[in-house]
C-alpha cells in the first residue's frame, strides 16, 4: 500500500480507534462522503507567490451498510383532469421496471449489471388531498380527499384487475412472483383516471403516507415525525399514515424510492382556506394563480419546502437508502442539468420562471407535448435540491418527453447504485493500475444477532484485524477489505473494493463528482455492518483551485502546481511555476503524480518562486517509502529533482 510519506504514516486501526469511538446511534451518508482534515492551502508563504500545497489528505467516513435486498418503492400520481395520458405512459413502463429490479440487468443483454431486489413493495397514493373544511371548492370534495393512504381499489374490472385488492401494499418476492403479472397488478391501481382536487399536494401527500408516528432505530437520528392539517382545518394536529392505513409498506431497512408523476406544481397547504373563491384575503386572484401568488412560506399559507426536504431525509437512518425522483414540468432541454445535478441552471430556465398567460387566468407552461401542457415544478425542483445535497440520490426528468423511459431509466440508476458504492466529493490520485492509498475496513454486527455475518472468515475478501468492543462494550469482529485493482474490478473476477472513476454511468449517479469507493459483486458489504473508509491520499489542488487533469486539461490551458498528472504523458510541461512564461516548466513528481517544479539544487526553487522550499534530491525509490512499487522500475533509482514544502513533507 502506497503510503507516499518519508516515514510510516499513522496506523489505519489507531486513526479508526481514535476518531469512531463507535457511535451505535450515528450513521453518515456515504452519497454525501466527506473529506475530513483537509490541507487546503500551502504552508504561509511571505511572497505570496504560487507553491506547491501541502496536499496530504485524511480522508475518512464510516457508513452504514445494509444490503439492496427490499426496496420499497411508492407514486405519487397526480389525478388531476390534465393526467390521463401521463397515467399511460407511467402504466407502460411499469413491467420494464420491476423485471430490471429483478433480474439486475438494465440492458437486458443477459449479464446482471446490480445486485438485484430480493423483495419490491409497490405504493400508489394520489395528489388529492381535499379542501379541508370547505365545500364548493371546484374539483375537491370536503375532508382530506385520498389522504396520502396507499390505492387499493381499481377503477378496472378487465385485463385481470380486480375491483379493490386485500392491500395497498403490492409486494413481490423474486423467488416466487412472475414480474409482468405484478407490473400489471400495479398498473390496476396506477391508472387513476382523472377528476381528483386541482389543487394538487403532490409534497404532502406522499410525506403523510410515509410518516411513522414516533422516530425509531430506522429513522434519521434527531428526527421529529410531522404533523399534518386536520380534515376541520387545523395544522400540525393529525399523525402520518405509516403506522396506520399503510401499516407494513416502509421497512427499516430497505432502500426507499419515491417517484411524483405530475404536470403541475405543488401546491402543499397549511390553510386550506387558499382554495376558497370567497375568502376575502385571496379573492383577487384567479384559482389558478392562488399557489404561486401566495407561495411564500413566510405567508403561512403553503408549506415550506424544508418540511418535505427533512420529512423524506427522516424516514431513513442513513440518506443513501433514500431514493427521490420526479417526472415532473421541467423543460426537456434541462434534463441534461437535472442529470449532473445542477439544479439552479433548472430553475433558471426561461421556461420555469412563473408568469401569467395573456388572460391573466393561469401560468405560462413550462413545457407542453401533444398530450397537453406542464407548469413550473419550483418547489418540487427545490425539494430535489434540498435531499441531494444531504446526500439521497436524485433524479429528475421531463413529463413532456415523449415517453417514460428514460426517466424510468434514472429511477432504476439510482435504485441500483444505492449501495453499490460511495461518491466522493473530489478525485483521488491512482496508482498505474487503478488503486488508491486507502484502507477499508468493515466492523461486523456482534456475534449472536439474527440473520446476519459476524465472523471476517465467512466473507470473502476479507481478513481478520482485530476485535472492537463499541460503546454498548459488545465485542466485534473488524475486517480488513481487499483492495483490488481497475482490471480485477472491471472483470469481477475478485472479491475487494476498489476507487471507481471509469464507470460511464457514473455522471448519473454521481452528479458532479464521477467517483466513488465501490465494491466488486463477490464480495458486497455484510448487512448490518459499518464501512470505513481511510486514505492518506494526495489532492490536486493546483493555483487555481479546481481539479483538473493534466493530460486532459481543459480549454487548452498550461497546466499549475499541484495539478494531478501521468508519467506516461507528462504534460505538466505546459505550465510554469510562474505566470512569467519565461518561469521554469512543469514537471510530472513520479512520486506524488502532481505537477511540480524541478530543481537542481534549493536555489532552484527560491528562483522559481517558492521561498522556504527545498529540492528532493533524494533517489524517486526512497521519497516515496512504501509507495515505491507505484514508482515505474526504470526510474526507482533516479533523482526526485522535486521541489518540496519541507514542513509538508
Amino acid at each position: 500500500m502506497d503510503s507516499r510519506s518519508n516515514g510510516s504514516p499513522r496506523s489505519f486501526l489507531s486513526r479508526w480507534n481514535a476518531l469512531s469511538r463507535w457511535n451505535a446511534g450515528v450513521t453518515l451518508g456515504a452519497a454525501v462522503l466527506t473529506v475530513a482534515g483537509v490541507s487546503a492551502s500551502g504552508c504561509l508563504e511571505r511572497g505570496l507567490r504560487p507553491v506547491n500545497p501541502c496536499t496530504r489528505s485524511s480522508v475518512g467516513q464510516r457508513i452504514q451498510v445494509t444490503n439492496v435486498d427490499d426496496v420499497d418503492l411508492l407514486f405519487m400520481v397526480d389525478n388531476s383532469n390534465s393526467m390521463a395520458e401521463e397515467q399511460l405512459n407511467l402504466i407502460a413502463e411499469l413491467p420494464r421496471l420491476v423485471r430490471v429490479l429483478a433480474s439486475g440487468d438494465r440492458d437486458s443483454d443477459g449479464t446482471r449489471d446490480f445486485n438485484p431486489v430480493k423483495s419490491l413493495h409497490v405504493g400508489v397514493v394520489t395528489s388529492d388531498m381535499g379542501a379541508g373544511p370547505n365545500t364548493g371548492v371546484p374539483t375537491c370534495a370536503r375532508g382530506l380527499g385520498d389522504d396520502g393512504i396507499l390505492r387499493s381499489r381499481s377503477r378496472l374490472t378487465t385485463g385481470g384487475c380486480m375491483a379493490t385488492y386485500p392491500s395497498g401494499v403490492f409486494e413481490f418476492n423474486r423467488d416466487t412472483d412472475n414480474a409482468d403479472t405484478f407490473a400489471t397488478t400495479v398498473g390496476c391501481v396506477a391508472n387513476l383516471s382523472t377528476g381528483g382536487c386541482g389543487f394538487e399536494q403532490q409534497l404532502e401527500s406522499p410525506l403523510k403516507a410515509l410518516t411513522p408516528l414516533n422516530p425509531s432505530s430506522w429513522t434519521r437520528p434527531g428526527y421529529s415525525p410531522p404533523r399534518f392539517v386536520s380534515a376541520d382545518g387545523i395544522p400540525d394536529t393529525v399523525a402520518g399514515n405509516a403506522d396506520g392505513p399503510n401499516m407494513g409498506f416502509l421497512r427499516p431497512n430497505s432502500a426507499l424510492a419515491i417517484v411524483l408523476v405530475t404536470d403541475e406544481e405543488d401546491c402543499s397547504v397549511r390553510d386550506y382556506n387558499l382554495f376558497v373563491t370567497g375568502d376575502p384575503r385571496f379573492m383577487s386572484v384567479p384559482l389558478n394563480l392562488r399557489c404561486n401568488t401566495f407561495g411564500d412560506p413566510t405567508m403561512g399559507i403553503v408549506h415550506p419546502v424544508d418540511r418535505y426536504v427533512n420529512g423524506f431525509l427522516g424516514l431513513r437512518s442513513d440518506p443513501n437508502l433514500l431514493i427521490f425522483s420526479g417526472i415532473v414540468g421541467i423543460p426537456p432541454e434541462t434534463e441534461a442539468s437535472a442529470a449532473a445535478g445542477d439544479y439552479a441552471s433548472i430553475l433558471a430556465n426561461t421556461n420555469m420562471i412563473p408568469r401569467p398567460n395573456a388572460m391573466g387566468t393561469n401560468l405560462e407552461p413550462s413545457c407542453s407535448t401533444t398530450n397537453g401542457v406542464a407548469y413550473p415544478p419550483i418547489r418540487i425542483v427545490q425539494t430535489a435540491a434540498g435531499l441531494a445535497a444531504a446526500g439521497a440520490a436524485v433524479s429528475l426528468s421531463s413529463i413532456c418527453s415523449s415517453s417514460f423511459q428514460p426517466a424510468i431509466d434514472g429511477i432504476i440508476a439510482k435504485i441500483a447504485d444505492a449501495l453499490r458504492g460511495a461518491c466522493l466529493p473530489r478525485a483521488l490520485n491512482p496508482a498505474a493500475d487503478g488503486t488508491v492509498d486507502c484502507e477499508v475496513y468493515e466492523l461486523l454486527p456482534a456475534a449472536g444477532t439474527a440473520g446476519v455475518i459476524s465472523d471476517c472468515s465467512a466473507l470473502a475478501g476479507r481478513t481478520y484485524s482485530q476485535d472492537v468492543v463499541d460503546e454498548l462494550g459488545v465485542s466485534r469482529q473488524l475486517c480488513r477489505v481487499d483492495q483490488v485493482t481497475r482490471a480485477v474490478a472491471m472483470a469481477n473476477s475478485a472479491p475487494g473494493w476498489f476507487y471507481d472513476d471509469f464507470d460511464p454511468e457514473l455522471a448519473m449517479t454521481c452528479g458532479a463528482t464521477p467517483q466513488r469507493i465501490a465494491f466488486t459483486e463477490m464480495a458486497p458489504p455484510a448487512t448490518g455492518s459499518e464501512v470505513r473508509l481511510e486514505c492518506l491520499q494526495t489532492i490536486a489542488l493546483g493555483n487555481a483551485g479546481v481539479d483538473v487533469d493534466c493530460d486532459g486539461d481543459e480549454g487548452g490551458q498550461g497546466c499549475r502546481i499541484g495539478q494531478f498528472c501521468t508519467l506516461d504523458a507528462d504534460r505538466c510541461a505546459t505550465g510554469h511555476s510562474l505566470p512569467d512564461p519565461s518561469s521554469p516548466t512543469l514537471s510530472c513528481d513520479p512520486v506524488e503524480r502532481l505537477c511540480g517544479v524541478p530543481c537542481v539544487d534549493d536555489a532552484s526553487c527560491t528562483t522559481a518562486g517558492l521561498l522556504g522550499y527545498v529540492c528532493d534530491t533524494r533517489t524517486n525509490a526512497v521519497a516515496a517509502g512504501e509507495g515505491a512499487m507505484d514508482v515505474p522500475e526504470a526510474i526507482r533509482n533516479n533523482p526526485r529533482n522535486v521541489c518540496v514544502n519541507p514542513t509538508c513533507n
